[in-house]
Order: structure tokens, then sequence, then C-alpha cells
């Protein structure tokens, strides 16, 4: 499997990413809210970093506060009470008055109140119940659109706090103040339209803009004629939203909508930004009240005691009478932030785009890819927040990013883990290269270490062996190069068997030639022997690969291969040389340069092993002969070689002489001679000149 993947890398990127496709697929449909959670809270962020501070003075909060609890009394107030605060503010020159406030109660003085309703542009709340565990019924409702029916995106009504009948003889405009509270508690949208028994009725910030685009008339206002709409029936551009409202009477205005039929709240605008005016300081007499000439007054309680309080992204805590103050503020700038309908395939393409740039950045051959994609991945997914809030408070969209941005970790990290597990691969490959052209402690030490261009050498006491292939040049000069080449190979492969066997490490490998040491890099008490043993297996080994197939005549000229074998122990140097971008690995010394020499010398004196004098003495009594002194070519003294006592069984029978002597020397004494000579004497022998005692003649 893991040489697969190694083959085959796009294929274990291309899994990596559906993997995190697969996870980010999972996690979306165990744990929806989390992704619309992070888009929420981010979403918050957003709002609290851009939120606009400069002073908004199209409307102006009446607030009943905790010094107008103080000064006028405890809440409720009498319907009096408030018919005075009504009477304020349309002497103030109030364009229109807005209430964030039920009176769904028939009390004393709603005649009083009813009276100063109908003198001003009013707007009064009635709340909707849309959980069908909680059915309250409670005054009337009012304010219906025009268009009869409901939209089929329009949450429905189980219960109704309305307004009570008498005050509805003002005639006032009504819009609902029911919120839409999201699971953490923070009101970010508001139902639009809510259906109650077949009618369809406007929010109090739609209500409000549209009664103050009717003039200062009061009473006997058509119903309002927002007007809704489906994409899906009418078509568009793809920037379009699901749903929209529109109104004949505010020409050019859209209002965006999503597919539950709710408006979501603009908080552009800072909690310090809107002008308040405390309620007892407008019923005081001679208070200065041209700050509400000309506006949208919102009255509403922010007195802790009243207990209308609700969270928003600018604050836990929070009077209801904000939200609408933002939405009425979102209307007035006609900036109502909304999704396109395509917006989630606009996603799938910001995945697929996230995809090919982490892909791009593992195939890169600059750098760690393991280490780089984590952090990319992060730099993605923090530039899909940033996107997503510049195109919230720049165009008034609200994307979906959270996907994108989750795929972008997610993919990041099964990336890098996968990355990481080819060059993992990758490593283990070429540590198998390096241990196939250099010895393999020598590639173990490479991959566990920078690259250096420093001298890193060991002295050691090694034994050295280097095999020669004897006539393998004009061996090669007369076979097809197919035939060479799978000599060597086999030679090669019988070569480093027999070394690692008896405990050495092939250092070297060079032409039709083997160089192997011991104790170089590991410790090896009995190298000397080791050497010895693995130089006479060495013999056994390749007798039938280089016995000659072929008879020497004078078409075929080639004379028979033999191996040669050198052994000679010694302290040498075994290490790296040469600049970090071009290294060589070596062992030098004299136990190198006295077997390289003897190996020659094997042909000069018809030897397949010849033992060095170093060797040779750490090796038991008995288990080798002298064969005299000798200088060594390139060196400047005497070198006493021996052989190894049992020397004349390692040497190979040359079917070329054999064949020879039964065509002569058989038929000329009818074949007892050479069966006698034969028997008695070594055929390697007599094929190689060697001298032979008169006892085997």
């Amino acid at each position: 499997m893991i040489a697969f993947w190694r083959n085959h890398p796009w294929r274990l990127r291309l899994s990596a990413l559906v993997v995190a496709a697969l996870a980010l697929g999972l996690l979306q449909w165990l744990a929806p809210q989390v992704v619309a959670g992070v888009e929420q809270q981010a979403g918050d962020l957003a709002w609290r970093l851009g939120a606009s501070t400069e002073p908004e003075r199209r409307m102006v909060v009446v607030d009943i506060d905790e010094a107008s609890l103080r000064e006028l009394g405890p809440w409720p107030w009498p319907r009096g009470t408030l018919a005075r605060l009504t009477q304020r503010l349309s002497e103030a020159g109030a364009l229109v008055q807005a209430y964030d406030i039920s009176f769904s109660d028939e009390k004393d003085g709603d005649v009083e109140l009813r009276q100063a309703w109908a003198l001003a542009p009013m707007v009064a709340a009635q709340v909707f119940s849309i959980d069908p565990s909680v059915t309250p019924r409670s005054g009337a409702a009012a304010g219906g659109l025009a268009a009869t029916g409901c939209p089929a995106f329009a949450p429905k009504s189980y219960g109704l706090y309305g307004t009570a009948n008498e005050l509805l003889l003002a005639k006032p405009a009504v819009g609902h103040v029911t919120p839409r509270i999201e699971r953490d508690g923070v009101v970010r949208k508001l139902p639009a339209l809510v259906c109650h028994e077949g009618h369809a009725y406007p929010s109090l910030a739609l209500t409000a803009f549209w009664r103050a685009a009717q003039g200062d008339a009061a009473g006997g206002l058509p119903a309002p004629d927002w007007q809704w709409h489906w994409r899906r029936d009418e078509g568009g551009g793809s920037a379009m939203p699901v749903a929209w409202l529109t109104s004949a009477s505010l020409p050019g205005l859209i209002v965006p909508l999503d597919a539950q039929g709710d408006l979501r709240v603009p908080y552009r605008l800072d909690r310090r930004a809107f002008a308040s005016i405390s309620a007892a300081e407008v019923l005081r007499a001679g208070s200065d009240l041209s700050l509400l000439k000309g506006t949208i007054v919102l009255v509403g309680a922010t007195a802790f005691g009243i207990g209308d309080t609700v969270a928003t992204p600018h604050a836990a805590v929070a009077a209801g009478v904000e939200v609408h103050a933002q939405a009425l503020a979102g209307l007035l700038d006609h900036r109502l932030p909304y999704t396109p309908d395509q917006a989630p395939a606009w996603q799938w393409l910001l995945v697929a785009g996230i995809a090919a740039l982490l892909v791009v950045l593992a195939v890169r051959q600059k750098g760690v890819p393991a280490k780089r994609l984590p952090l990319a991945g992060l730099v993605l997914a923090m530039l899909c927040w940033a996107g997503a809030s510049a195109a919230l408070l720049q165009a008034d969209l609200w994307l979906p990013w959270a996907s994108a941005a989750m795929f972008a970790v997610l993919a990041s990290i099964t990336l890098a883990t996968a990355e990481h597990a080819l060059t993992r691969a990758q490593r283990e490959r070429l540590s198998a290269h390096l241990g196939a052209y250099l010895p393999a402690p020598v590639a173990r030490r490479l991959m566990a270490s920078d690259p250096t261009g420093s001298l890193q050498v060991d002295q050691r006491d090694v034994s050295v062996l280097l095999a020669d292939i004897r006539n393998f040049s004009a061996f090669a000069a007369h076979r097809s190069p197919q035939e060479t080449a799978a000599v060597l190979h086999a030679f090669y492969c019988i070569a480093v068997d027999v070394v690692e066997q008896h405990g050495g490490v092939v250092e070297n490998i060079v032409g039709d030639s083997v160089l192997a040491v011991w104790n170089a890099y590991s410790e090896c008490a009995d190298h000397p022997h080791q050497a010895l043993a693995a130089a006479q297996e060495l013999l056994r080994a390749t007798r039938q690969l280089l016995a000659s197939s072929q008879p020497t005549t004078e078409d075929n000229p080639v004379q028979p291969l033999a191996l040669g074998v050198g052994l000679e122990t010694g302290m040498a140097i075994v290490g790296s040389f040469g600049p970090a971008r071009r290294r060589a690995h070596a062992a030098l010394g004299e136990p190198v340069s006295v077997a390289s020499r003897i190996q020659h010398m094997t042909l000069d004196l018809s030897m397949p092993i010849l033992v060095g004098p170093q060797l040779a003495a750490r090796l038991p009594s008995g288990s080798t002969e002298p064969l005299g002194e000798y200088l060594l070519e390139g060196l400047t003294r005497h070198y006493t070689l021996f052989a190894p006592t049992a020397w004349a069984e390692l040497v190979p029978t040359d079917p070329n002489w054999v064949t020879a002597a039964t065509a002569s020397d058989r038929s000329s004494d009818g074949g007892s001679a050479w069966s006698r000579w034969a028997e008695s004497t070594s055929v390697g022998q007599l094929r190689s000149g060697a001298p032979i005692s008169l006892r085997d003649a």
C-alpha cells in the first residue's frame, strides 16, 4: 500500500482532499449548528469592528430609563401619562412616533390616549408568538398588509399580544416586534412578516419606515402596500436574494429576506451613534426638544425592571428598541445585508479554488509542505472570514464562508499528512537507494544529518577484501552488452550476499571489482577470520558463474574467467571527503593498498587467494602457508604473502583444458595415465602453472 501511494502521489493528494471534504460533510450533517454558529459569531465580530460612531440624527430614541421611573413612577405608567408623552412629541415636531410597547390591555385613560394618537402619526407595537407552545390571546391584531394571504416563507403566529380596541379607533399604523432569537440568545434577524389567521403583518421597522414615507397626515391611512417576491418565481440575477419585499409607495426600495422570511438586522451603527433622550426629560416643562423635530421617534424602555432586554452583536444586554433602531437605520440607508440565492454555489467554487491552491503549495519543490500547508490553511481560513466581513460591511452581502474556511484547515492538515507520508516514503526509498550505492551505515548517517563540506573520517582497524574478475575486459569485448551486464549483475549479487553473510560491508563496486571491509562501521572481533571465510565462500559461489560455457578456439580466443582475491588487515581511514555539493566515501590506508596489489599478484602467482602478512598473523596457526616475500608495485618494502592451506580446493576446473587433454593425451595412453594424473593432480594447478610437489605428481 505504501509503495502504491508513493508511486501515485496525485492519487494520495486527491484522497486527502476527499477525506477533508467527507470530514466537513460529516460535521455539517452531525452538527450543522457549529458551522452556522461560527459564521454568526464571526459576523458579530465584524459588526463590532466595523461599527460606525457617526451620529445618527434621523431617528431619536425616547428612553423610558431608570431616571424616568424614579421621576414618573413605576412601570406601567397610566395611559394619561403616555398621552401627554405623545402630545409632547407631536409638539416637538416628530415625523413619526413608533412605540416599542404593546398596548394590549384595556385600561383607564384609553380614551385620552386614543385622542392623542388620533392627532399624531403613530405606529403601535404588537407581539406575535411564533412558538407553538406559547399561545397568548390579548388585544386585537392590526396593521395587516393590503395584499391578501401570506407568503410561504412567513412564520406562523400561534398567539398574540395585540392592541386594545379603544386605541385602534385612532387608526394607528401597527408593526410587530416579534424577535427571532438565535440558539445563543442573540437577536440577529427579525421576521419581516408574520402570518396570523391568514393575513401578513409587517415588523415595526418596516411599518415605521412606510409610515414616515406617507407624510404627516394623521389617521385614515390605507393598509401597508408591501409586496412579497420569490426569486424562483420571478427570476433575476444570481446576486438576488432568495425573497424580498417591495412597496409601490416606496419605489426603488428592495427589502431582502432569507428563505425563512427574516430580515437580517444591520448592526452597522455603534450604540453610541444613536441620539437618546429620557422620557422624563420630554415630559418636563421647558425642556429643549429641538432634537426631535423631523425625526422618527422610537419610544422604548431600557430600565432594568421593565425586562425588555435582549442580546445583540454589540452587547450581551441591550434594550429591545435598539434592534428596531438598527433595522430602521438600514431601511433608511437602503442597506440591508442578505445572502444571494447563488451563494452556496459560490462557496463550492471557493472550496475548489482553495483545494487547487493547497495542491499547488503541496507540489512546490521549495520549502517543506508538511510544515507550510497547515499555516497556509489557517491563512486561507482567515482570508475567508476577512473577505466575508468586507463583503458584509462594504457590499451588504452575508456570504457563507465557514464551510470553505473549515475545508481550508481540514484540507491543509490532510494534505500535510499526505505530504509527510510521501516525504517519509521518498526518504525511505532514497535511504534504500543510498544503501545500494553506499554502505548501509553511511546511508543511515547521511539520512540523519545535514549536508556538510567538512572532513568526516574515522580511523579503524579493519580487514579488507578486494575481489576482481580476471580476463573480464577481453570477455566484454567478445560478448554482447546484455551478456556482459548479466554476468556483472550476478557477480555483484553473489558478492554482496557472501560479504554480508560473513559480517562485512561492501564498501565499493567499480567495474568488475568488489571492495569489502570488516570492523569499519560496527565491532567485529574476529574480522580477519571472517574476511578469509568470505573470500573462500565467494570463490566457491562464483565458480559456476565464471566457468566458460564455450571452448577457447581461434574463433573464440577469450580465456576463461576467474576470480582473484586479495586480503589484508590494518589501520585505515574510513569516511567522507569533498565539498557539500559533491561528496565521496572511501576507505583509505595501507590495508586497502596492499589488498589491491596482492589481488593483482594472484594472476602472477596463479593463486585464487593471497593473504597479506598482518591478516595472516591474526589467523590461527596452520590456517595459511607462506609464499615468500614480494615487492609490491608502488610500495617501498617487501611483503610476505600467504595462501590459505586449502587453496587448491578453490581453483576451478577449466573445461577447455579438460577437453583438449581428452582429445590428445587420453587417446595416446588409453586413458589410464590421464585418469591417474587427473585423480592425483588439481586441474586448476596444471591450468595455472602453479608448483606441484613430486608427491602429488
